[in-house]
């Protein structure tokens, strides 16, 4: 598969959907994209991850283990964030141990239900999850 370079890291061209959802929400800034990204989190991570992402969320008391820091993937990950692993791990093709049980929301096929009505629900739940992506990237500590 053809990887293209982004940011610190690379991924493959097809997850990279951040493109689509700008064509389908309309011609939209770096920094309003970043914005969707943010209140996609809020939504629906920032319960038990946290509203800075720290893990700290006000769900995360009830969650055994913990929900992890999102704001140290970077670091976690010799200093590049893991762009692409954090796709998977979003969409639910990579399952998280730290997660728990099996009741973690698969957000891939969750975004893709809420929008079935469309002929485009798959790749606007993409777009989605590669917003929620690149909204974390932005809260990395350095």
């Amino acid at each position: 598969m053809k990887r293209v370079t982004r940011g610190r890291g690379s991924v493959p061209v097809l997850p990279m959907l951040l493109v689509v959802m700008t064509w389908i929400c309309g011609v939209a800034s770096a920094s309003q994209a970043q914005g969707w990204g943010k209140n996609l989190y809020m939504q629906y991570c920032s319960a038990c991850h946290g509203p800075g992402g720290k893990g700290d969320g006000v769900l995360s008391n009830l969650m055994h283990p913990k929900p992890p820091d999102l704001t140290q993937l970077a670091k976690k990950s010799g200093g590049t964030f893991p762009f692409y692993g954090v796709i998977r791990i979003i969409d639910g093709r990579e399952t998280v141990r730290a997660h728990g049980n099996s009741d973690m929301p698969v957000w891939g096929a969750r975004f893709q239900a809420e929008d079935s009505g469309s002929p485009d629900a798959q790749a606007i739940a993409r777009g989605k999850v590669v917003l929620i992506a690149d909204y974390l990237e932005s809260i990395q500590e350095k």
